[in-house]
């Protein structure tokens, strides 16, 4: 089985593409934006001798030189986004990129795609306080209320479905959590914001839905390769600490912050507060923490991998083991800068 991963030049995709290999294939193809893949390729060449491992260099708005990346590949896992910058950008590298990579890859026959999404796609502000987001839980139908990336991943989903069911491609989507680990970020905005000089801790005793980097390429792996066609799985690991108890071992572990508690009723009047200013000043302020966006990520669900584990899936660090690591890390950045 030939294999072609977008976005392997990613936090996420690096680890991934080691993942596929473990997993079994063979021929791999990984595609980055930019000329730069050389030093992975030849980690992975190097690591997973025989295997065919080569690099396929195309930016995904150019559709001129897709047919070329995506001849006689069987499957192609989807795991290039862009998750920071404006929506228009958002939009283009996640909708428009998925387009063309989706209507080249039917032209030239693939089989089977699978998708990396997100749990922004999940509508969880009408859901009940601890209320399970798992695959059940409804899909956004606009979700232009939830900012841009979640808008760029919602129509990202929709056009992906309908796309591979016009070509006849069979679909396997994987939805992670927070994804965490050495080369990633500290702090997710679940947990709070920083801002003139301390950190607004806003999430408290939620639930992070974390998954170690390790884990959640590993769930893409299996999922892309095993999953029946037309499945979605949530990618989240076990033992999730609370958003308290994460940034409680952050300022143990990596450096001490001057943190303000603000509870969910102040968040809500804070958001209401914005949503009007927005309006009156006419959009000098940018309405980030509307109602909606509150409501969806500030009360407390419960996550669950039940869905992963039933192909065999098992967490490959445990969240003791990957906090640890990824604090160290952190920690050691915070050193040298």
């Amino acid at each position: 089985m030939s294999v072609l991963l977008t976005g392997a030049g990613g936090f996420l995709g690096q680890v991934l593409a080691e993942r596929l290999l473990a997993n079994g294939v063979t021929d791999l193809r990984l595609n980055f934006r930019q000329p730069s893949g050389h030093a992975v390729v030849a980690r992975l060449a190097a690591a997973y001798p025989s295997a065919s491992v080569r690099s396929a260099q195309a930016n995904l708005l150019d559709r001129k030189v897709l047919p070329s990346i995506l001849e006689g590949v069987d499957l192609v896992v989807h795991a290039a986004a862009q998750t920071k910058g404006g929506a228009a950008d958002m939009t283009a590298n996640s909708v428009v990129a998925t387009r063309n990579l989706l209507q080249a890859a039917g032209t030239a026959g693939t089989r089977r795609v699978a998708l990396v999404s997100s749990f922004s796609v999940y509508q969880t502000e009408a859901l009940p306080r601890r209320a399970q987001v798992d695959e059940t839980t409804p899909v956004e139908t606009v979700g232009v209320e939830k900012g841009a990336y979640a808008y760029s991943k919602i129509h990202q989903e929709r056009l992906f479905l309908e796309l591979c069911a016009e070509h006849g491609m069979e679909t396997v989507i994987v939805r992670p959590g927070v994804i965490y680990g050495p080369g990633g970020g500290a702090m997710s905005a679940r947990v709070g914001v920083s801002a003139m000089g301390s950190f607004f801790a806003l999430g408290h005793g939620c639930a992070l839905p974390l998954t170690h980097v390790v884990n959640c390429a590993d769930a893409v792996a299996v999922s892309a390769l095993r999953a029946p066609a037309g499945t979605v799985y949530n990618a989240v690991d076990d033992d999730l600490p609370s958003c308290r108890q994460y940034l409680r071992q952050y300022r143990r572990e990596v450096r001490h912050m001057r943190v303000i508690p603000v509870p969910y009723w102040a968040l809500m009047l804070g958001a209401r507060f914005l949503v009007r200013y927005h309006r009156r000043s006419k959009g000098q302020l940018p309405a980030v923490f509307t109602p909606y966006v509150v409501r969806s990520m500030y009360r407390p669900f419960t996550y669950t991998n039940a869905a992963l584990r039933s192909l065999g899936w098992n967490p490959i660090v445990s969240t003791h083991d990957g906090l640890h690591q990824t604090f160290a890390y952190l920690r050691a950045q915070d050193s040298a800068a």
